[in-house]
């Protein structure tokens, strides 16, 4: 009878240095990975929660319609290098140091700063001659307003533009001018530095709602503001057989900058005039070349037209065709310039000939003002110390800001002294963000690093507070660039916010 080998596998034991191995190794594995979380977090990539309106519309953090932006932030790139001007920074506030703020870098140290007519000058550390800080063409295009959009975010020409003379249509999102016509289309009004311009059509909805609403909600949208002289006129212009020409024109303050397509055949133009006793305007190179070729019959050609910080900008395609900077004469801080904004902005389009315009396209230039009220006419300066920055937000008309900051000093009888940010001191209870709050015959402020004190008026210091303005925020206190807004989306939110941060 053969023999039957049965070989029976009996499972061994681990031995349990295996187990306490394989234990370390998990350890080990987390801690590395907290470790990278901790790095990423603290030196390379932090996402931020932005909790106001600052950097509206761009950047949302607003009550009224419920939306507050996720930022990621860049926490290496300072570390590498300098900040460098118009870029969006995240940083402790100096006047509350617990609390972080998001806003555009304008300024360096031993620059002077001058905010005029809703424009940037830079005076250089060295001294010289002043200069306008201008954007580059992906900044302008993240700051920019847009003027044209009506109800269900669509287009609707008409309660933006006119007929001011001659014959043409708009007709929804297209202008149409018939055969044989000539017509000039220009702005109902002067384009001026509206709250809500650029919010989404919801978003004014949330604003306008006749509902009882957060603080100041209802005040918002009737700000007017004054005049902006910084904007952008676009549109696809698909000439017909008989077209001759069509003008792009930005009248600003008394000056009117032309750019004059011929349609076929020749060459077109940029041409500047200037109103009578107005200042000159100094083109910064005299010798540069204004001419374009002319856009063909029958096909559609993109084009925009920009007078953005005292630079006049023409692309046909998207392809640039003209840049040409200039200096307006008397613009320097020690020198008030006759002021250009009591006179008014208007864009306007002027055919000769038949042409179909579509995609137009109406924008304007943040108006920066000069202290946060509705004035933007007078001019307002600012010496940045060295190893400073200043920082502006977006929303001019409600961002506190370098423009208005203020450090309130108290000494008080037993010799402590507490300093702390000065704001908009009030009776307790009525404005929660009072520094100090006034609760009787006691002060309840709030130090730079969120400590709290109460005391009694006769405790201080004859004098007291001492206030000193503060325009700028110390180098060191820079956490890094913002890069995008990834958060909320749908369905958190009724809005697509993910978008790069230029």
């Amino acid at each position: 009878m053969p023999t039957v080998t049965v070989i029976v596998d009996v499972p061994r034991e681990r031995p349990s240095g295996s187990v306490v191995r394989a234990v370390m190794e998990n350890i080990e594995a987390l801690a590395i990975a907290i470790v990278m979380a901790l790095v990423l977090k603290y030196f390379l990539i932090e996402a931020y929660k932005i909790p106001t309106g600052s950097m509206q519309p761009g950047i949302m953090g607003d009550q009224t319609v419920g939306i507050y932006d996720r930022v990621l932030v860049n926490k290496l790139v300072y570390l590498l290098r300098d900040p460098e001007r118009f870029e969006v920074v995240v940083f402790k506030n100096p006047l509350w140091q617990r609390q972080n703020y998001i806003k555009r870098a304008i300024g360096f140290g031993g620059e002077r700063i001058t905010l005029r007519n809703g424009d940037v000058f830079v005076t250089p550390p060295a001294g010289g001659r002043e200069a306008i800080a201008r954007k580059r063409d992906a900044v302008w295009r993240a700051v920019r307003k847009d003027l044209t959009v009506g109800a269900n975010r669509e287009v609707d020409l008409a309660s933006t533009l006119h007929v001011d003379s001659g014959e043409a249509k708009l007709e929804g999102e297209r202008i149409v001018v018939p055969a044989g016509g000539e017509a000039v289309i220009k702005t109902r009004e002067a384009v001026r530095n509206r709250y809500l311009d650029g919010y989404q059509p919801e978003w004014v909805a949330a604003y306008t709602d006749p509902a009882p609403g957060g603080p100041g909600r209802h005040w918002y949208p009737h700000l007017q503001g004054c005049d902006v002289t910084d904007v952008e006129l676009a549109a696809d212009v698909t000439p017909g057989t008989d077209a001759t020409s069509i003008v792009f024109q930005i009248h600003e303050s008394g000056r009117i900058h032309r750019a004059e397509l011929a349609i076929g055949s020749g060459n077109g133009t940029v041409i500047t005039t200037v109103a009578e006793g107005l200042d000159s305007i100094e083109w910064e190179d005299q010798s540069q070349k204004v001419t374009f070729p002319a856009l063909p019959t029958g096909v559609t050609t993109r084009v925009s037209f920009r007078n953005v910080d005292d630079e006049l900008v023409l692309e046909l395609d998207d392809d640039v065709v003209l840049r040409r900077a200039y200096r307006t004469n008397g613009v320097d801080a020690d020198y008030e310039p006759k002021t250009r904004a009591a006179l008014v902005t208007h864009a306007a389009l002027q055919a000769k000939g038949s042409f179909t315009l579509s995609d137009v396209g109406l924008w304007r230039d943040i108006h920066y003002l000069p202290d946060g009220s509705e004035d933007g006419s007078r001019a307002e300066s600012f010496i940045i110390p060295d190893g400073e920055v200043m920082v502006l937000g977006d929303n001019t008309q409600n961002s506190w800001d370098c423009r208005q900051w203020e450090k309130a000093t108290y000494t008080l009888k037993d010799g402590r002294v507490i300093s702390g940010n000065y704001f908009c001191k009030g009776e307790k209870g009525r404005n929660p963000d009072s520094n100090p709050a006034v609760d009787g015959a006691y002060l309840e402020f709030t130090n730079l690093f969120g400590e709290r004190y109460r005391f009694a008026e006769a405790e201080t210091a004859q004098g007291d507070p001492v206030i000193v303005n503060v325009h700028s925020v110390p180098r060191d206190f820079l956490l890094g660039k913002a890069l995008a807004v990834f958060w909320p989306l749908p369905p958190f939110s009724p809005s697509w916010r993910l978008q790069w941060v230029r």
